[in-house]
């Protein structure tokens, strides 16, 4: 293929790649990783201990994404959110742009038709609507491109390199244990001979992981949560057998394996028909099952494995046809990649309520909604407001934080009085939808409550 077809090539996977990191159902969590980098660079220390809430006050917080909340913070200081969903996209389009070099180069010829579909599967099936927002856990994709790829193309791995992402990927996001897990596979799959060095990598890893500020506790955080009533409440923690509804993408890739294991076995096309790397990559699969927020991880792991299997050549012109298919599917979206209105930050949270108790001072404990507790707590630096509940979830709070804020919220006016009484809680901002079952008006039954402010969202409400 001429020079000039290459790069026309590459740049429509790459404007596709960037096409993906197009999303508009945010996470709430960006609001309070936001907080933390701002403390961080105020106090000039990261925070050990809760400065937020009045529920949890001074409780331990193991704080494993500081130095992504301190790099989310400086970003948006020069860009504002514009800046921040820049700088996803480009974390998102080098994590595949990786993936897809590993994938080019583990293929016995260049084979455009299995890169181009191999990166529409990818796209198709990681979820992306939901886990490709402006969260620290772009950074586990990340890493998880870089070890994989040195997995498959490295032999033996570079131990300083190594540790030095590890010891990186720990201050980052908790999602380095998925790095342990994939090399603790890779050393049970691996040949006698390469098994030892293996182990020692996966030793000087979890070494490497212990270098941050909640110490040997980021290495049990997946256990605590996947163990604990938190992992079974939150949604992206989900089960498969909890919520097997949301696990449609990751049957569909597990199913597609399969088909390509057969196929492989009627024609065997390479010397090693189903070597370590596919044994790993089927476990990973398997652990996906136990939480919703893992299939964008297998996903990404698969796109190396979908390039290696589909580098058959075809005439040229499926090839182009599939390109052209997948460059349509971009069509403008790569153009819109750093519009701040992502974030929905005037519809989906309280942007005009915050500024009236800005400007009207009340009691400063709040109830209110568990999914704005992360954008009030950004919104009030200082304490003049405190939070009852974020999504900092198990990092933080005690599951009692959380099973008092559900009684409260979730069940009648009765137990939610019991709570405000119990807590000396005279400040509430409530959804105003009142058919909305968590923390809505429906809970002001007593008439001692007066609204204060009300709009499309939320109504504030005080005694």
């Amino acid at each position: 293929m001429p020079r000039w077809a290459l790069a026309v090539f590459w740049s429509g996977l790459l404007w596709a790649s960037l096409a993906a990191c197009y999303q508009k159902l945010p996470s709430p969590d960006l609001w309070w990783l936001l907080a933390d980098g701002r403390l961080i660079l105020e106090t000039g220390s990261i925070p050990g201990r809760d400065p937020f809430s009045w529920t949890a006050p001074g409780a331990p917080w193991h704080n494993d994404q500081w130095l992504s909340g301190l790099l989310a913070y400086v970003v948006y200081t020069l860009g504002d959110l514009s800046g921040l969903h820049l700088a996803k996209a480009g974390l998102l389009t080098v994590t595949l742009g990786l993936l897809l070099d590993t994938g080019r180069r583990l293929q016995s010829g260049f084979a455009p038709l299995g890169l181009t579909l191999a990166l529409a599967l990818t796209i198709l099936c990681a979820e992306g609507r939901y886990f490709f927002d402006v969260r620290a856990y772009l950074f586990t994709y990340l890493g998880l491109a870089l070890l994989w790829r040195w997995l498959q193309l490295e032999s033996p791995l570079n131990l300083v390199k190594l540790g030095a992402l590890f010891a990186l990927w720990a201050n980052l996001h908790a999602g380095v244990s998925s790095g342990l897990l994939l090399l603790g596979l890779e050393a049970l799959f691996a040949k006698p001979q390469e098994r030892q060095r293996l182990i020692q990598a996966l030793l000087v890893a979890g070494a490497a992981c212990c270098l941050n500020p909640s110490g040997v506790w980021l290495l049990l955080h997946p256990i605590l949560l996947l163990s604990s009533p938190w992992g079974l409440y939150l949604n992206e923690w989900a089960p498969c057998w909890r919520k097997p509804a949301l696990f449609n993408y990751l049957f569909l890739q597990l199913g597609l394996g399969c088909l390509l294991w057969l196929m492989r076995r009627v024609v065997p096309r390479h010397p090693e028909n189903w070597d370590r790397h596919d044994k790993v990559l089927a476990c990973f699969g398997l652990f996906s099952l136990t939480g919703w927020r893992h299939i964008p991880l297998f996903a990404l792991l698969s796109l190396p494995r979908y390039c290696r299997q589909l580098d058959q050549p075809v005439k040229l012109w499926i090839s182009s046809a599939a390109w052209l298919a997948l460059v349509g599917w971009a069509r403008f979206t790569p153009l819109q990649v750093g519009d701040p209105g992502q974030s929905l930050e005037d519809e989906l949270f309280p942007k005009r309520a915050c500024q009236f108790l800005l400007t009207h001072p009340l009691s400063p404990n709040l109830f209110h909604p568990y999914g704005l507790g992360g954008y009030l707590l950004w919104t009030f630096p200082g304490g003049k407001y405190r939070v009852c509940i974020d999504g900092r979830a198990v990092q933080v709070y005690p599951w009692k934080c959380k099973e008092n804020y559900l009684r409260a919220a979730m069940e009648t006016p009765v137990e939610f009085e019991d709570f405000c009484r119990s807590h000396h809680v005279r400040t509430v901002m409530l959804f105003a939808d009142p058919r909305r079952r968590e923390a809505s008006v429906r809970l002001l039954a007593n008439p001692a409550w007066k609204i204060l402010y009300h709009d499309h969202l939320v109504v504030i409400a005080s005694q």
